[in-house]
């Protein structure tokens, strides 16, 4: 008989418990157009900032959109071997996410690099599956831009890497292309 009582207690607060933490996500919506929004709005700022800068340096300038989902300033310019899709390249990156500070002011957070690193990343041009050996959508665009020995800064909106709303910034150089 106790045991009963003791399951029947248990079950029962099991469901009480169940329902109030599921509660606390009643009315909690993710509004996707104001997630996009202030992503622009944010790398808007950080490109005004350094906009003029970086075209006075830059050999060559791809702007693709007016929204800046990707805009590509060669800062070195390589040889002659170009990067050609099917065929395998290398390059070193800088990964960097554009953030905003405690008063509103844009600022360049960098989070990974392979500088470091023995290697470079090497992958299958046109290969976007980062889960099967290829690399970010932005990243790929902007290799098929370069060729060996360019240098480049990329500016690369959410949807053209991970959709999670965060614009970055991508320091690339080319060091090896496949022949």
């Amino acid at each position: 008989m106790k045991n009963i009582i003791l399951t029947f207690l248990i079950a029962a607060i099991m469901i009480l418990s169940s329902v109030f933490l599921n509660s606390c996500d009643e009315g909690y919506t993710i509004n996707t157009k104001e997630l996009l929004r202030e992503e622009q709005v944010l790398m808007n700022i950080y490109y005004d900032l350094v906009a003029d800068t970086l075209k006075d340096v830059s050999f060559h300038v791809v702007d693709t959109a007016e929204d800046k989902t990707f805009v590509y300033f060669e800062l070195e310019q390589g040889t002659d071997d170009s990067v050609q899709v099917g065929k395998l390249a290398g390059f070193r990156y800088v990964f960097y996410e554009i953030l905003e500070d405690t008063v509103g002011s844009a600022f360049l957070y960098p989070y990974s690099s392979n500088y470091h690193s023995d290697e470079p990343f090497v992958y299958t041009v046109g290969n976007t599956s980062i889960y099967q050996g290829g690399t970010y959508p932005g990243i790929d665009l902007a290799l098929r831009n370069m060729a060996l020995g360019t240098r480049a800064r990329v500016f690369i909106g959410s949807a053209l890497w991970t959709n999670d709303f965060v614009p970055r910034v991508v320091d690339l150089e080319v060091t090896y292309v496949e022949k």
